[in-house]
């Protein structure tokens, strides 16, 4: 089996994220088959065969475009000059690991180890109001004080209060950029991100240099959502950015909640209908806290019932006409739980492709059920 290094990793996270034609929904169908990004890079000429890219981003990407503009990245890397988390490093969250198109390199500054605290996402308008002010200073810094970590998009308005609110307290907060870290937008944040820097984290997909385009936010609003335990939505409008956060919440399976507005009260429309449509409604800090700790507690349980044993059952004889790969693969899923193709993979000494195809053929004939995440599991007939 091959190993690869941290650098590998990195390299093999640039190609990915610097190839125009692949997005990020793109990288996660690559990395849910070979689920390190070197091993990907390493197998790149069985992606198309595989059915994971078409045949015109197989020929983008093998023209070698990216490689100039990955180089100079990862130099920067090399020297020093940045500080990256990546999709195979074990500080990477689970939670953001886990949503659809998940970033695989993100540049930072900080404290790393908060993106794996306990969070929730606050956003807001930028145009707030003072009651819209007010009541995320209150609710951000007594939720700071239990220990939750406030994550928010950096904006003017909302954001900026539930930063400020988050330091003020014990706790500490988590700055996602829809720029690069190095570009402090809007400038009125001068010295809210040097606060940040110093005390939390700054977060962004994006590299040094990256200027505030209107399309990198969405972007941005999805990893908002998937470092947190919820959505908190302060004060928006029905069409805003922040309910695009909350639809990302909603499909990344989080909590949303909602602060409610008078019907009268201009920019709570959003807030207003997030709530009748089943959003929870926020007055205290105690009711997101009493809704995030059973959040938690049902997240730790799956964890623990994810690590127990499986029975292991009666080993059932193979059908005669079965090729020896086949009856290879098949023996390899009949006494574990489930296994991820990749490491039939390298187990068996067989490349990608004839797993997959071999798999296929099982599938076929009823042995074998696919499941989410490119496992497979032996059916006893």
């Amino acid at each position: 089996m091959l190993k690869f290094s941290r650098e590998d990793e990195i390299w093999a996270c640039l190609a990915l994220s610097k190839t125009r034609s692949l997005g990020c929904k793109t990288w996660q169908k690559i990395l849910e088959v070979f689920r390190s990004p070197a091993q990907a890079l390493a197998n790149s000429s069985h992606w198309a065969e595989m059915g994971l890219v078409s045949s015109s981003q197989a020929g983008i990407f093998n023209s070698g475009q990216w490689k100039s503009e990955a180089q100079r990245e990862f130099e920067r890397i090399q020297s020093g000059q940045e500080q990256v988390l990546i999709w195979s490093d074990s500080e990477y969250p689970e939670h953001l690991r886990h949503i659809a198109g998940p970033p695989v390199l993100l540049y930072y500054l900080g404290d790393i180890s908060l993106a794996k605290s306990p969070s929730l996402a606050v956003v807001g308008s930028r145009n707030s109001s003072a009651y819209g002010r007010e009541m995320t200073s209150k609710i951000c810094r007594e939720l700071s004080e239990k220990g939750i970590t406030i994550v928010s998009g950096f904006a003017e308005g909302i954001d900026r209060e539930a930063h400020r609110a988050a330091l003020s307290a014990p706790g500490s907060t988590v700055a996602v950029l829809g720029t690069g870290i190095d570009l402090i937008y809007p400038a009125i944040n001068q010295d809210l991100w040097t606060h940040i820097r110093d005390h939390g984290l700054i977060l962004s997909e994006f590299p040094r240099g990256t200027r505030p385009d209107a399309h990198n936010f969405p972007y941005r609003n999805r990893i908002i959502s998937g470092l947190s335990l919820g959505v908190l939505v302060m004060q928006a409008e029905i069409k805003s950015g922040s309910m695009l956060t909350a639809g990302y919440a909603l499909d990344h399976n989080r909590e949303v909640f909602a602060l409610p507005g008078q019907v009268n009260l201009p920019g709570f429309s959003g807030c207003n209908q997030l709530i009748r449509q089943g959003a929870i409604l926020v007055r205290t800090a105690q009711d997101i806290l009493e809704a995030l700790q059973l959040g938690l507690k049902n997240h730790l349980q799956q964890e623990n019932d994810n690590e127990m044993s499986a029975p292991v059952p009666a080993e059932p004889a193979l059908p005669g006409d079965l090729t020896s790969e086949e009856k290879a693969v098949a023996g390899e899923l009949i006494n574990r739980e489930r296994t991820h193709i990749d490491d039939l993979s390298q187990c068996l000494d067989l490349s990608p492709s004839s797993i997959s195809r071999i798999l296929v053929n099982l599938e076929i004939r009823g042995m074998v059920r696919r499941e989410p995440g490119m496992y497979y599991k032996f059916v006893q007939n």
